[in-house]
């Protein structure tokens, strides 16, 4: 260690732990960098193609309705050999299924009746609130409070010409 070094520098893990500060310092910049050029190239990108994408589903979901729409109302034509109808461009089945409504007032009703296994409920813990408790409380739902050692660091903020 030189002699500016020292005057720096207590110690030679000193002046290690400064090097890897600055290293991440120009690490962290150059990426912010790069992601920042990577979302202007992408926000172009999506420019140049979400007004035709939107276009196109807007236009396939408007062909997909009128050609169901149209098979319903001409299935006594379209469907007279049976179930399928094949044509150049590909083929219209008709199917069957018996599916349950999708009526208002029956989670009220399923409640009123108790018949539970119908019903969906999400439960989940919430540390937050758990992070208040006392310690005697944590041992009794079987966890406990610990104490994490861990190393963190700030950066100056400082100029550099490269990233």
């Amino acid at each position: 260690m030189g002699e500016a070094a020292k005057k720096l520098y207590p110690t030679p893990a000193h002046e290690v732990a400064d090097g890897f500060l600055e290293e991440i310092a120009r690490l962290e910049r150059r990426l912010r960098l790069t992601q920042e050029a990577f979302e202007r190239e992408l926000e172009k990108i999506k420019q140049a193609y979400y007004p035709l994408i939107e276009e196109t589903k807007a236009l396939l979901r408007e062909r997909e309705k009128q050609l169901k729409k149209l098979a319903l109302k001409e299935r006594l034509l379209l469907f007279a050999e049976g179930e399928r109808c094949d044509l150049p461009h590909g083929a219209l089945l008709l199917t069957w299924s018996r599916r349950v409504k999708r009526a208002r007032g029956v989670l009220k009703k399923l409640e009123e009746l108790g018949w539970e296994e119908a019903i969906v409920v999400t439960k989940k813990v919430n540390w937050d609130v758990i992070e208040g408790w006392p310690d005697e409380k944590l041992v009794a739902v079987g966890t406990e409070r610990v104490v994490k050692e861990e190393v963190e660091y700030e950066l100056k903020e400082v100029s550099y010409d490269q990233a």
